[in-house]
């Protein structure tokens, strides 16, 4: 395995699909607001958009707490160790004869 990518629980996903249905809870409780205009039961929809932003706000602070991104990250001010080997096998590959038509 790589040790620069986190491998992916499903602990991790569920805690982005969790993000991700309170943000699309908010959507729609938004549009069936704009949808309904002045007949838009406002308690409904208030609750409806609340509800999807505490699922969003659990579903983001959870997955921050377990996946932990902001410890692994690229220093830019560290140059990236010399990988000569690989870019030798991959300009071998690269090499292409064409054929003339």
């Amino acid at each position: 395995m790589n040790p620069t990518t986190q491998p992916q629980s499903p602990l991790v996903i569920g805690l982005a699909f969790c993000a991700g249905l309170g943000l699309t809870i908010m959507i729609v409780a938004l549009g069936l607001g704009v949808i309904n205009g002045a007949e838009a039961n406002a308690n409904t929809l208030g609750m409806l958009f609340a509800s999807g932003l505490v699922i969003f706000i659990g579903g983001v602070g959870g997955w921050l707490g377990v996946a932990r991104p902001f410890q692994n990250f690229d220093d830019i001010n560290q140059p990236a160790e010399d990988d000569h080997h690989a870019r030798e096998a991959h300009d071998e590959h690269a090499i292409v004869e064409h054929k003339a038509l």
